[in-house]
C-alpha cells in the first residue's frame, strides 16, 4: 500500500482499462525427418506421416491467421533432415507460410516422396547445428526455444564417431536455452536404442509422446507457443473509508469472446477507418419498472450521470469476509482470476489469502470499473494457480438475474425396479457415453466468418461451412440390440396411437 495517484492514473473509461503485458513469444523448429519410413503408409486407408506433419502443421498455422500481431512474423521455422537450406524460415510472414504450405499439402504422395526423400545416411551432428542456427536468427527476446524433431527412426545413427559427435552438438543446446522433444507417429518406438541416452546427456527428462494422427500433432504444436493473455490493473482497497491506501493488483481471464481482428475488410480494398459518433444531446436512457403499465422513467446523459455512484472508488473495495456463497462448478457470469502486482512490495496480498485458506472464507467486494458506475458485488475465492496465490473472481448476482430451471413433478414408481431392467439401462447408458470435444459443435456463424477473412487474406474461394447435423443411420445401428431389449423388458410397442388434438373453447360456426 502507498499514496499517491500515479498507479491509478493509467486507467481510463472503456477498453482502454486493458493493456497487453510484458508478452515474449515462444518459437519452434519443427525439423521433419525425411527417412524412408516417413514415406510409407501403414495401409491404404491412413496417411503416410510426412503428409501428416505437413497437414498438422498447415492447421496450425491457419489459426495465426486470425492472432493480433502487427508483424505477422511465423513462430514456427520448419526443416527437412538432410536439407542444406530451411524449408521455412521465422523472417516469413505467417500469410506466405500458409500459402505454401497449401500447395504443399495439395501434392501427391509421389510427388513428396520423389522431392524430399533423402538417398544417404543423415548426419546428425551438422543436422542438429543447422536448427540451432536457426535460433540464432531471432535477435528479440523470446520466452522459450523449443527444437521439435518429428520421426519415425528410432536409430538415426550407427557408427560410434558419428553417435559422438551428434551428443557433443547435442549438449550445446543447453547453453543456447534449447529444449529438444522427438514426436514419433508409430507406436513400436524404440528410444533405448539412441535417444534415451541423449536424453540423459542434455538433462532434460523423457517424455514418450506419440501423434499417429493429424489432430493429435496439431495438438502439440499448438501447445508450445506462448499465448498472450490480456491483463488490467486493478487496486485493491481494504478499507472501505480509505482511499489513500490500496494493494496493486492483476485480473486477467483465460476464457475471453474470441475476436476476429482481420475482420474488418473492404471489397476495393481500401482501408477502414474508424470514427466516433459524436454525443447526442437529445440521447436519453430508460429505467424499466416491475409494473407493465407503468410508463418508463427517462433519464438523460447529465441525469444519468448524477445518478451513478462516484463515491466507491474505482477497483475493488472490501466489503467483509464470509462463507461462500456460489456453490463449486456453479457461474452465472465470466470469471476472473486476482493475482498480485510484482511491483508491489508489501505482503498484505498473501496474508489475505493466507486468512482466508485456514478460515475456509472468501473477500466480499465491491468491483468497479468506471467512474462514475454502479458497482456489483464478487467473491474473492483463494486458489492456488501454478504455484502462485491467486483469487478466482465471481460475481454475485442479484435475485432478479438468478433464473432455475423449470422442476416438472416426476414421481417416483412405488414398486421395485427389477435388477436386469436396471441393467438394461445401464447399457443404455454406455451406448450413449461418448468422448465430447468441442469441435464436435462448431459455431457455423462464427466459421462463416472465419472462412471469408481466411479467403480474403489468402485470396482464395471461401471454404464451405457444412452445419452439424447427427448420423440417425449409425446411432440407430449402435443402439438397436440395446432397444430391442428394452422393449422386451419394459413390455413396449413398436407403434403408437396418435391422439388427434383437442381443441377447447371454439365453436363449430358450419352452417350458421
Amino acid at each position: 500500500m502507498y499514496e499517491g495517484d500515479e498507479y491509478g492514473s493509467d486507467y481510463e473509461e472503456g477498453d482502454s482499462e486493458i493493456f497487453s503485458s510484458s508478452f515474449k513469444p515462444s518459437y519452434v523448429v519443427v525439423a521433419i525427418d525425411t527417412h524412408p519410413c516417413m514415406f510409407k503408409k501403414k495401409s491404404e486407408k491412413e496417411q503416410m506421416p510426412f503428409r501428416i506433419c505437413l497437414e498438422a502443421l498447415a492447421e496450425v498455422m491457419e489459426t495465426l491467421i486470425f492472432k493480433k500481431d502487427t508483424r505477422m512474423w511465423s513462430p514456427f521455422a520448419v526443416v527437412l533432415a538432410g536439407a542444406a537450406t530451411p524449408l521455412i524460415s521465422f523472417n516469413q510472414s505467417v500469410l506466405d507460410t500458409v500459402k505454401f504450405l497449401q500447395v504443399k499439402c495439395r501434392q501427391t504422395d509421389a510427388e513428396l516422396t520423389s522431392q524430399h526423400q533423402r538417398k544417404t545416411a543423415l548426419n546428425v551432428s551438422s543436422f542438429f547445428l543447422t536448427c540451432k542456427k536457426l535460433f540464432h536468427e531471432i535477435k528479440s527476446v523470446f520466452h522459450k526455444r523449443t527444437l521439435l524433431y518429428l520421426s519415425n527412426d528410432d536409430k538415426p545413427v550407427t557408427d560410434k564417431n558419428a553417435r559422438f559427435t551428434a551428443f557433443n552438438e547435442i549438449k550445446t543446446f543447453a547453453a543456447s536455452q534449447i529444449e529438444f522433444q522427438i514426436i514419433p507417429t508409430i507406436q513400436d518406438f524404440q528410444y533405448k536404442l539412441f535417444y534415451n541416452e541423449l536424453f540423459s546427456i542434455i538433462g532434460n527428462p523423457k517424455r514418450e509422446e506419440i501423434c499417429t494422427d493429424k489432430e493429435g500433432l496439431a495438438e502439440k504444436l499448438s501447445s508450445l507457443l506462448m499465448v498472450s493473455i490480456m491483463e488490467t490493473r486493478i487496486l485493491f482497497y481494504p478499507f472501505p473509508d480509505d482511499t489513500e491506501r490500496y494493494l496493486k493488483c492483476k485480473r486477467f481471464a483465460y476464457t475471453t469472446n474470441i475476436q476476429l481482428y482481420n475482420q474488418y475488410m473492404t471489397k476495393d480494398g481500401k482501408k477502414v477507418i474508424n470514427t466516433d459518433a459524436p454525443p447526442d444531446d437529445q440521447e436519453y436512457f430508460r429505467l424499466k419498472s416491475e409494473d407493465p403499465n407503468q410508463e418508463h422513467m427517462r433519464f438523460d446523459a447529465l441525469e444519468k450521470e448524477r445518478l451513478m455512484d462516484s463515491v466507491t472508488p474505482k477497483g475493488l473495495t472490501l466489503a467483509f469476509v464470509g462463507d461462500r456463497q456460489i456453490g463449486y462448478g456453479h457461474t452465472f457470469f465470466n470469471t476472473q482470476i486476482l493475482k498480485v502486482d510484482p511491483t508491489e512490495t508489501l505482503p498484505y496480498f498473501n496474508k489475505f489469502w493466507d486468512h482466508c485458506v485456514n478460515s475456509k472464507k472468501v473477500l466480499v467486494c465491491l468491483s468497479k470499473l468506471r467512474q462514475p458506475d454502479r458497482p456489483r458485488y464478487v467473491e474473492l475465492i483463494p486458489v492456488l494457480c501454478n504455484g502462485q496465490q491467486m483469487f478466482l473472481e465471481k460475481r454475485l448476482p442479484f435475485g432478479n438475474e438468478i433464473v432455475m430451471p423449470f422442476k416438472y413433478p416426476f414421481p417416483l414408481p412405488e414398486e421395485e425396479v427389477d435388477d436386469k431392467r436396471k441393467l438394461v439401462i445401464e447399457q443404455l447408458v454406455e451406448k450413449l457415453t461418448f468422448d465430447f470435444n468441442l469441435k464436435m459443435l462448431p459455431d457455423v456463424n462464427l466459421q462463416k466468418k472465419k472462412a471469408y477473412i481466411k479467403a480474403k487474406l489468402l485470396d482464395i474461394f471461401p471454404e464451405p461451412v457444412n452445419n452439424v447435423e447427427i448420423d440417425s443411420t449409425a446411432l440407430d445401428g449402435v443402439l438397436e440390440e440395446v432397444v430391442a431389449e428394452i422393449q422386451a423388458k419394459f413390455q413396449l410397442t413398436d407403434t403408437f396411437k396418435r391422439k388427434a388434438p383437442q381443441h377447447y373453447n371454439r365453436r363449430n360456426k358450419r352452417g350458421k
